[in-house]
């Protein structure tokens, strides 16, 4: 056999090998395309379902919650609050039928919520019962009236009071959360170093973050504050470089720096730029990074 027919065998040799892995590779990318495919629909099928359940499941206590609003109304309660809740069950329904595509963080937010809600129907047929025993009382003993009134308000108080609580649990789902949280030392020069600080070159700090997605959560606007509080517990404060300060519970805290947002639901990235003027203590500080006035996150950094 001469030497260009050699050369032609292993020229088609080498073509059916490249042949054979090309459609080896075409395969099995086929297949994951498919395996993908199949779990998607898998996902949104699971999520369809939920949705649906859900849905019902908020219709009802929505139609339940208006039966015992028609009947506390007649027993003299307060329902206010109670047709406040009435309207928010209807538009997180709306948001619900809304959602087309997979959403697990939202069903799970949604899911606790109606757990909430069902805890609050229990609470209701219980301040009915109350209601319905005291307004008979009061009727049967016109003699004790002052003494019932007093019970009856007391029920109403301690109704309001659990409804309150419930009612708080639920809010917990929309709060915002602080994602992807770096603090970083700016030297004299800008330039940026992320973690443990010297501390001749800590005078001015940088932390950054992302605000978690929260479905739940109404697009509104939020005073976004952080504090850097120095090894010895205290917040690190200077009203000329936009420090500040804010009540709860009627006491009185301090901000290191403050921004406001309009919360989008966009995952937005915030950052903050502090310049002390001049070096941090040694130690570990903690950065608390808070909307209005509740905690979203925190990170410790380290001056050598």
């Amino acid at each position: 056999m001469s030497g260009s027919e050699q050369n032609s065998n292993k020229k088609d040799r080498t073509r059916i090998v490249l042949i054979v892995v090309i459609a080896i590779i075409a395969i099995a990318a086929a297949f994951k395309i498919y395996s993908d495919y199949q779990d998607r629909q898998e996902l949104q099928a699971e999520f369809d379902a939920t949705k649906l359940e859900l849905s019902t499941k908020l219709d009802s206590i929505g139609s339940e919650l208006s039966d015992r609003i028609t009947e506390i109304a007649e027993l003299g309660g307060d329902i206010d609050s109670l047709v406040h809740l009435k309207d928010s069950i209807t538009s997180e329904r709306d948001q619900l039928q809304r959602t087309r595509r997979a959403n697990k963080a939202l069903i799970q937010r949604l899911d606790r919520k109606v757990t909430g809600y069902e805890q609050l129907l229990v609470a209701k047929d219980e301040e009915i019962e109350e209601l319905k025993k005291v307004n008979t009382e009061l009727l049967e003993e016109n003699n004790d009236l002052k003494v019932e009134q007093n019970k009856l308000n007391a029920t109403i108080n301690e109704a309001s009071q659990r409804e309150k609580e419930l009612e708080n649990q639920i809010s917990l789902a929309s709060k915002l959360q602080a994602e992807n949280i770096k603090v970083f030392n700016i030297n004299g020069r800008g330039r940026e170093r992320e973690g443990d600080f010297r501390s001749r070159q800590a005078q001015k700090v940088k932390v950054t973050f992302n605000i978690a997605n929260n479905e739940v959560a109404p697009v509104a606007g939020h005073q976004i504050m952080i504090q850097i509080v120095d090894p010895a517990g205290n917040v690190v404060f200077d009203v000329a470089r936009g420090s500040g300060s804010f009540q709860v519970d009627g006491k009185e805290q301090f901000y290191t720096a403050v921004q406001e947002i309009l919360f989008d639901n966009t995952k937005q990235e915030l950052s903050f730029v502090y310049d002390k003027g001049s070096e941090f203590a040694k130690g570990d500080h903690k950065i608390i990074i808070l909307s209005d006035t509740y905690e979203m996150g925190r990170i410790i950094f380290n001056v050598r």
